[in-house]
This record gives structure tokens, C-alpha cells and sequence, in this order.
């Protein structure tokens, strides 16, 4: 059986005297397409931060490819909110996909040499976008701003892509095309996606967990509405439209 990519064992944190994640345990495996949902503050993000080694658990271990060193978090390719970019700062598109090597150079001064540029034209083919490689990143439409983010994640040939809620800025026609590249992502790595909104979960999930401070239900490959009510709370009506999703199970649908 193979490594998983990312094992999160029994990891707890605390932030500002309060329990932010409790007892979280959950493995994605290699070319897996794994979603957490739950509310907002429940923890996905932090989570996330944890898993990237940018806040330290207060209790428990991540392992990423089977270890626990720091510098193999550069295996992992990640794509934060929307709302964390300035996108009217002057940069072109190649020049923020290149970014996205900085964390891989140790020399000093910090240079991009010629592997860094090769990596950004792959990076920049396989998201569909060389041919905006020179334009400014705030004269892009949202779609295209979107696709060089996730160029940027994958300049650093990545084993796991995570992504935090991608799609919160972008409209229905643009959120059908970013699942349309993340099922061609993922015959190259494990793709973990976070996000609040359950109406976005694509029926191509292989499993699903549900987070607020600790784990409801984790591996299932069905959303159901015992589930989500356990995380959220409260009753929770499903509907989706636009994007195929999975939202039932099969047994639970209405004809």
C-alpha cells in the first residue's frame, strides 16, 4: 500500500486560549481528490496552515510523504484565497508564476536561473495561459487571474495541490472550467480542496471530511444531510445547480 501524501495525526491547536482544531486525524493518498467542508471558523484554514508548517499543532504530527521534516513541505503546491492578492500590483503573469520558485532558491543573491524559467513556461502551458505571459496580472479577467494563481502553486512540481476556498470570487462559467483543469491535475498529484460553501463539491471528490474544530465524518465519499447537520449545526438544505455535484447520496436523492 502506498505512502499517503499527507497524514494529520491527532493534531490540536490552540490560538489565544481557545481550541481551535481538536483531535484531527485524516490521510489523503497519492492522485487522490479529497474535499474538507464545514463553516467558517471551523478550522479549515487553519488546518491548512498547519499542514503547510506555517502554525505549529499544540499536540499531534503531520507527515508529509511519510515524514516530518520541514523542507518537505515543498512537495506541497498551494493555492490561498482570492482575497489575499493585490491584484493591481505591477506584475505580469510570468512574473508572478515565477514567484512561486522563490521558496526553492538558496543561493544568494536570490536569482531565477534557467530551471526556475523552464518551470514557469510548463507551469504557464499546462494551465492553458503562456499566451498571457506578458500582460499585467490586474488587466486578466477573474478566470485568468485564477488559472495563473494555480500556475504559480505548480512551479514547484507539487505532490499535493491544496486550494482554500478557490471559488468564492469567480462566477459559474468559471468555476466550471477551473474543475475541468483540476480533473486534469489530478492524474499528476493529490488535490485537497477546503471550502465553506458545500454547493461547490464536484461529483470527481474521491472523499470528503467534515470539519468544525474537530472531524465529523472523514473518508466517506457521499455528503448526506445527517453529516452536514452534525458539522454546521444545523439543518441544512442541499441544492445544486450549473457544476455536476455531489450532494446526496444515492439512496437519500428525491426522484
Amino acid at each position: 500500500m502506498s505512502t499517503p501524501v499527507i497524514e494529520v495525526d491527532d493534531v490540536w491547536v490552540r490560538l489565544h486560549g481557545q481550541t481551535v482544531l481538536e483531535a484531527v486525524s485524516l490521510a489523503v493518498n497519492p492522485n487522490e481528490f479529497y474535499a474538507i467542508i464545514g463553516p467558517n471558523g471551523g478550522g479549515k484554514t487553519t488546518l491548512l496552515r498547519v499542514i503547510l508548517g506555517l502554525l505549529a499543532p499544540s499536540r499531534g504530527v503531520v507527515r508529509i510523504l511519510g515524514r516530518t521534516e520541514k523542507e518537505m513541505r515543498k512537495d506541497l503546491g498551494y493555492v490561498p484565497q482570492f482575497r489575499t492578492f493585490d491584484f493591481e500590483y505591477p506584475i505580469t503573469v510570468r512574473e508572478m508564476v515565477l514567484s512561486g520558485r522563490l521558496g526553492h532558491i538558496t543561493r544568494f543573491p536570490r536569482r531565477y536561473d534557467e530551471e526556475d524559467h523552464a518551470r514557469a513556461e510548463q507551469a504557464l502551458e499546462t494551465m492553458q495561459i503562456a499566451n498571457l505571459a506578458d500582460r499585467q496580472i490586474r488587466d486578466l479577467s477573474g478566470g485568468e487571474q485564477q488559472r495563473t494563481i494555480i500556475a504559480r502553486a505548480l512551479v514547484s512540481d507539487p505532490k499535493v495541490l491544496l486550494l482554500d476556498e478557490p471559488t468564492v470570487y469567480v462566477d459559474a462559467p468559471t468555476e466550471a472550467q477551473f474543475y475541468r483543469i483540476l480533473d486534469r491535475l489530478r492524474t499528476r498529484m493529490a488535490i485537497v480542496l477546503v471550502t465553506h460553501d458545500i454547493g461547490v463539491i464536484p461529483e470527481r471528490v474521491n472523499r470528503v471530511a467534515c470539519l468544525n474544530r474537530r472531524l465529523y465524518t472523514h473518508g466517506t465519499n457521499e455528503i448526506t444531510p445527517d453529516m452536514l447537520e452534525a458539522a454546521y449545526h444545523c439543518p441544512v438544505d442541499l441544492i445544486a445547480h450549473g457544476v455536476p455535484h455531489r450532494v446526496l447520496s444515492e439512496h437519500s436523492r428525491e426522484e
